[in-house]
């Protein structure tokens, strides 16, 4: 059985291996347990980025701690035959279908935005000064 990973879960990338049709990418979520108000972190070995995550990959570019935001992921522990033996996994298979970089809403230093100066207008008010 495959279960849906929401298309808002934002991870952090630490390695990538081209494997030339799709890629292995180890990465790693927090959350915010509401209980004790701990955050909890969780790493994520063997993540196959296929189809159009492994394509953007190469065209956005994807490296080591770049952030970014999960739309369009599966995990799955489907059972399989071992000589007649029924046997699930030691670890969920993750597979990631679609990803978008990560930019924080309303924070002027985030990355999308960092290199654009900002725009002064010119006060009329101020060509003549009284020193």
């Amino acid at each position: 059985m495959a279960l849906n990973i929401s298309d808002t879960q934002r991870v952090t990338v630490w390695t990538i291996e081209d494997r030339q049709k799709f890629a292995i990418v180890q990465m790693s979520s927090s959350r915010k347990d509401k209980k004790t108000d701990e955050w909890k972190n969780t790493s994520w070995s063997f993540v196959r980025f296929v189809g159009k995550a492994y394509e953007k990959i190469n065209e956005i570019g994807l490296k080591r701690e770049d952030r970014i935001v999960l739309k369009g992921a599966t995990i799955s522990q489907e059972p399989y035959m071992d000589n007649g033996e029924k046997k699930y996994p030691k670890m969920p298979q993750i597979t990631v279908f679609n990803w978008e970089p990560y930019t924080p809403e309303g924070n002027s230093f985030s990355k999308s935005n960092a290199d654009i100066p900002p725009v002064i207008e010119e006060d009329a008010s101020n060509e003549e000064f009284p020193f």
